[in-house]
């Protein structure tokens, strides 16, 4: 099941993140609704192959969320607290899994090379 409206998007990655943290890890989320504008802009950066004006992203549908982590426990002793880290733990294959089984859309090739913190319905 995709979700099929911003509603049953939200509370399945609500509940997805919940899921993070219960299992150790310590999600952020960022970028959840974009306008057309800032899709538009992130396309010319290269961040998105969604324009914003021919072509549209889930985020301009509120339907589409991507997620960032933190490292809170600087594994890397460089006395920074809570910074951004690459990934998550447990890995990224492993959260999209769970994202599916949640009823979101399964990771795509585009995706797992450009953007592995998207998640969408």
């Amino acid at each position: 099941m995709i979700f099929t409206n911003r509603f049953e998007f939200t509370k399945g990655i609500t509940e997805l993140l919940v899921q993070m943290s219960n299992e150790g890890e310590y999600p952020i989320a960022d970028f959840l609704k974009r306008s057309p504008e800032e899709q538009n802009r992130l396309f010319k950066l290269g961040k998105s192959n969604a324009d914003g004006i021919n072509s549209h992203s889930q985020h301009e549908y509120g339907k589409a969320l991507d997620i960032l982590f933190l490292d809170l426990d600087d594994a890397d002793k460089d006395g920074v607290t809570q910074e951004l880290k690459i990934g998550p733990s447990k890995g990224w294959d492993y959260w999209h899994e769970q994202w599916a089984k949640k009823g979101g859309k399964a990771m795509t090739e585009w995706y797992r090379k450009n953007d592995q913190g998207h998640f969408e319905g």
